[in-house]
């Protein structure tokens, strides 16, 4: 994807979870499968992994900088299903929302495109700004087809 397709996919993504407000709270809360998070606790997942990637990523995103090799995942895949139990439902989208028109919609649209072609490594791993974009694109949409197929399966005979 490049930079206005990457923006379309936060719009789309945004309007996607202004539309998960309508879940009930006690959908909100269930686990999606046996084993697995509830939706507010993958929202909430987002929300932490973006926190980390404003904090953490971004600011250090310079040409040819190599920069540390990601954190134990499940450090901060912890303390999202923490936060999600003491944040609300429109609480965490909102939070979610509001962070990604802030720091990801309202400033890829002022950069250019050289921008997205800056190269840096985390570890060992040579990658673009363009590529770290996507990677988390990809992400967004793993978690967005696991919470459409449990919402589908709760309300299919409704």
């Amino acid at each position: 994807m490049g930079k206005y397709e990457i923006i379309k996919h936060y719009e789309t993504f945004n309007q996607w979870l202004v539309d998960l407000k309508k879940l009930k709270d006690e959908d909100w809360y269930r686990p999606i499968a046996k084993g697995k998070w509830s939706v507010g606790a993958i929202i909430a997942h987002l929300l932490l992994w973006d926190e980390y990637s404003l904090r953490e990523r971004f600011p250090f995103m310079t040409e040819g900088n190599k920069l540390e090799p990601f954190p134990n995942f499940q450090i901060i895949n912890d303390q999202a299903d923490d936060y999600a139990k003491k944040h609300s439902k429109d609480e965490l989208i909102d939070q979610l929302v509001a962070l990604r028109k802030k720091h990801f919609i309202e400033k890829l649209k002022l950069v250019d495109d050289t921008y997205l072609q800056i190269s840096f490594s985390i570890g060992d791993h040579k990658l673009k700004i363009l590529d770290y974009l996507n990677d988390f694109i990809y992400h967004d949409l793993h978690h967005k087809k696991q919470i459409d197929s449990f919402v589908n399966l709760l309300y299919e005979f409704e």
